[in-house]
């Protein structure tokens, strides 16, 4: 999907998807950088088949 600048809702789409790319989150799944994997640090769009989640303290 292809984002034009010029459309004021593709606009917000843009700002918030690079607002979560300044913060760490992932501005192409949509994750802040609080929801990423425990395991590995990384968002959706990797697989996390050998993330393992740490053990409860």
């Amino acid at each position: 999907m292809a984002l034009n600048p010029k459309n004021p809702i593709d606009r917000l789409i843009l700002v918030d998807a690079l607002e979560l790319e300044l913060t760490g989150g992932c501005g192409r799944c949509g994750l802040e950088a609080d929801w990423m994997c425990v395991g590995c640090g990384h968002c959706n769009c990797y697989r996390h088949d050998d993330c393992k989640r740490p053990e409860r303290q």
